[in-house]
């Protein structure tokens, strides 16, 4: 008689995804309960095998009285669980671990048949094939017990989507652009965005988050600071924009809303990318990516008037330049001609190469992985400014008559256009050199340098092992960027390209550690972490070496305006009747400082203002940040408790001597008549109602002047020093398999 065995299987079926704290930005978790489908009774001892497919590092653990299991510290990647009961066939899944949601225990559908008894016939079936990551990673992903709102991207999205859009080197924060709620940064001034602190050199920030500041998002690596303390942004450069390449990437992840307690500093977004690890394999990859000019449509405000020289003409008139000696008497005399610069097309070349590497050091135990990239950038940058005209350098519009009458009166005179020290100021300006130009007349192009270097430099190495039974590994991560970029216009002023040069590093190390025993009822696990990082920025002055000269007074002090200084010697042929003939400029033996004393920057109403500016340059800073963070967690029946504390020091050296140089502005205003005694404002039918900037600058007569110059070193140096203290709690609790409840607490 053959004894009928009732059919029955193993249905392993996972718990709903878990918020557990304590795993963290780093790792993630895997969770089930094993009982039979049939009776509905725990089943305890199950043998549950958790192999990363990458490390080949395998944990095995069974099933507590509860029929449950629970492995918390596991690093990202796709990993193959394989479930084992005494009387039933073994079954396997393959699948993908995202800590998306930060500890995020990750459901695992994975059913076991019975295995026939001894000697019975197998029945003919079709074995049901393991199922793949890719079947399992959409259920797996489904966040549907928090109120959070977040979204990952795994290294394969990171490596594949296009990125480069936005700037010229990849950054994948770009990528948070694809999630709901998250829109650009607001643009500002110029083409450039860095860590540096003014018009044109600094950054609005990586993104907005719900309407948010872009500069209130918190951004981490492998869960450690990755914040520019002095900026609010990432710890970037101008040129590696990324703390590490993209290609070292394992996920890239980006919480928007209503985060727990562990994240914190910011309101913004919670941003974290997560580094690769080396493999049981040695592995690697080259890549490389290639831009250039000929290869992209031309900028629209690229012009290509051609690079013709032409004489200076103003009012069909010649404009000549003389030489003359002590006496007066000429000795040379020539056309003055200028040289447009619009050219053709600008140039642009851009190249990145780089290579990723990692492998094992002692099989199934240490492992290795560093990654390259260097990315050079070599271009020019057409730029056009407004620059006074040849009769705009005379008082009133006289430069290419003379003032033959009294500005104010009317009265016939005879004088030159301007004084010395107006003068002075109009050599500073270049002669318009672009007439079809974007300003017409007033139109002064020039070409800029707009190159770049960068090199972004990561390490990584992870131990695992054993200790007291217990799992244990230990990471340790470098990162290191140096680059530096030419800024070809910095604040809309003429002569204001910079080379800012940055280097920022960033070491980490953890020790991940499971604190219960083999048999414990209840899991507990511990991560330390410890991390240092360093920003160092300098800006270098570009000194234009056409129209600009050294300093005469202070040859080795940067961002100095000097030029030679040419004087408008016309006159009026009379009084009261305007110069047609040439225009006469005479070179000065002096140059424009030795005539008006050091000048830093000088602002013009109406016209492009000249030099860097002095309230923010020059500028230099080295930010250290010391992170020491430990992490508990504790699973205590239906609950998930985690403890933690994030304690940071930061160090922000910073050299930025504000008003560093003179400067000189000039404004226009409506011009006061003194009539009867008083004072009133001009009508339509006075002479020159209107005295403009120019007209002030012609006579020497400054707005404003802020006569300062600091040629002391470290004479604005500002040494801060504090801490960022944070503790928080946070609970995750399921009473029933429908119902999840999670709370926390946090204090900085």
């Amino acid at each position: 008689m053959t004894k009928i065995i009732a059919p029955a299987f193993l249905l392993l079926f996972f718990a709903f995804p878990l918020e557990v704290a304590a795993q963290n930005t780093v790792t993630g978790a895997f969770e089930g309960t094993i009982s039979d489908s049939q009776t509905g009774a725990a089943l305890k001892g199950a043998l549950v095998e958790i192999t990363n497919q990458q490390t080949v590092v395998t944990i095995s653990l069974r099933t507590d009285f509860r029929g449950r299991f629970y492995q918390g510290l596991l690093i990202p990647g796709i990993y193959r669980i394989r479930v084992s009961y005494l009387g039933y066939e073994s079954r396997e899944v393959t699948q993908r671990l995202k800590i998306t949601y930060t500890g995020e225990v990750v459901p695992v559908p994975v059913a076991l048949d019975p295995a026939p008894p001894a000697g019975a016939p197998t029945p003919a079936a079709t074995p049901t094939p393991p199922l793949a990551a890719e079947e399992t990673e959409i259920p797996a992903g489904i966040n549907r017990f928090d109120g959070r709102r977040s979204g990952s991207f795994t290294d394969k999205e990171v490596t594949t989507l296009p990125l480069g859009g936005i700037t010229i080197s990849r950054s994948f924060d770009e990528l948070a652009l694809l999630l709901p709620g998250v829109a650009p940064p607001p643009q500002t001034l110029g083409s450039v965005a860095g860590p540096g602190v003014g018009a044109g050199v600094g950054s609005a920030g990586q993104f907005s988050v719900n309407g948010l500041r872009s500069r209130g998002n918190n951004f981490t690596v492998d869960g450690s600071d990755n914040n520019d303390e002095d900026i609010g942004v990432r710890r970037q450069g101008f040129v590696a924009l990324i703390p590490q390449p993209i290609e070292s990437v394992q996920e890239y992840q980006v919480i928007t809303l209503l985060a727990p307690a562990q994240f914190g500093r910011n309101i913004g977004g919670q941003v974290n990318a997560v580094s690769k690890s080396g493999g049981a394999q040695t592995h690697g990859s080259v890549y490389g990516r290639f831009n250039s000019s000929q290869l992209n449509a031309r900028n629209f405000f690229d012009t290509t008037f051609g690079n013709a020289t032409s004489t200076v003409r103003a009012n069909g008139q010649d404009v000549l330049l003389q030489t003359r000696d002590t006496n007066g008497v000429v000795l040379s005399q020539q056309p003055l001609t200028v040289r447009n610069e619009s050219g053709g097309e600008d140039s642009f070349t851009f190249g990145q190469t780089g290579f990723v590497v990692g492998g094992p050091i002692k099989s199934d135990q240490v492992f290795y992985f560093a990654s390259f990239e260097t990315n050079i950038t070599n271009a020019t940058e057409e730029n056009s400014f407004v620059v006074p005209t040849v009769e705009q350098r005379g008082a009133f519009r006289t430069g290419a008559t003379g003032i033959f009458r009294d500005p104010l009166t009317g009265a016939a005179t005879s004088a030159i256009p301007a004084t010395r020290n107006g003068s002075g100021i109009f050599s500073l300006y270049p002669f318009p050199n672009n007439p079809a130009g974007v300003y017409g007349a007033n139109t002064f192009t020039q070409v800029l340098p707009a190159g770049g270097r960068g090199v972004i430099f990561s390490g990584k190495i992870d131990d695992n092992f054993n200790l007291r039974q217990r799992p244990h590994s230990f990471t340790a991560r470098y990162n290191f960027t140096n680059d530096w970029r030419e800024i070809p216009v910095t604040g809309g002023a003429i002569f204001s390209t910079l080379r800012p040069r940055i280097r920022t590093q960033n070491l980490s190390l953890f020790l991940n550690s499971q604190v219960s025993g083999p048999h414990s009822r209840h899991s507990k696990f511990n991560q330390v972490r410890l991390s240092y990082g360093r920003t160092r920025l300098n800006f270098e002055e570009v000194r234009d070496n056409h129209f600009q000269i050294s300093s005469f007074f202070l040859p080795n002090t940067p961002f100095l305006l000097n030029a030679p200084q040419f004087i408008n010697a016309t006159t009026p042929s009379q009084p009261g009747v305007p110069n047609t003939g040439p225009v006469i400029y005479v070179r000065s033996p002096f140059s424009v400082e030795q005539e008006l004393s050091p000048l830093g920057q000088v602002n013009l109403g109406g016209f492009s203002p000249l030099g860097v500016d002095v309230f923010n340059f020059p500028q230099r800073r080295v930010n250290n940040t010391y992170q020491l963070a430990d992490e508990f967690t504790w699973t205590l029946n239906s609950h998930r408790l985690t403890l933690g504390a994030d304690t940071r020091r930061s160090e922000l050296n910073s050299d930025l001597p504000r008003n560093a140089r003179p400067l000189v502005t000039f404004n226009g205003s409506p011009r006061l008549i003194l009539e009867n005694g008083a004072l009133r404002f001009p009508t339509a039918n006075d002479i020159n109602p209107i005295i403009r900037a120019e007209d002030l600058a012609a006579m020497g007569a400054a707005s404003n002047f802020f006569q300062t110059l600091n040629t002391t070193s470290n004479d604005a140096t500002i040494s801060l020093r504090y801490y960022q203290l944070n503790f928080y709690a946070q609970d995750s609790w399921r009473p029933t398999t429908n119902l999840s409840v999670s709370s926390g607490l946090r204090y900085k």
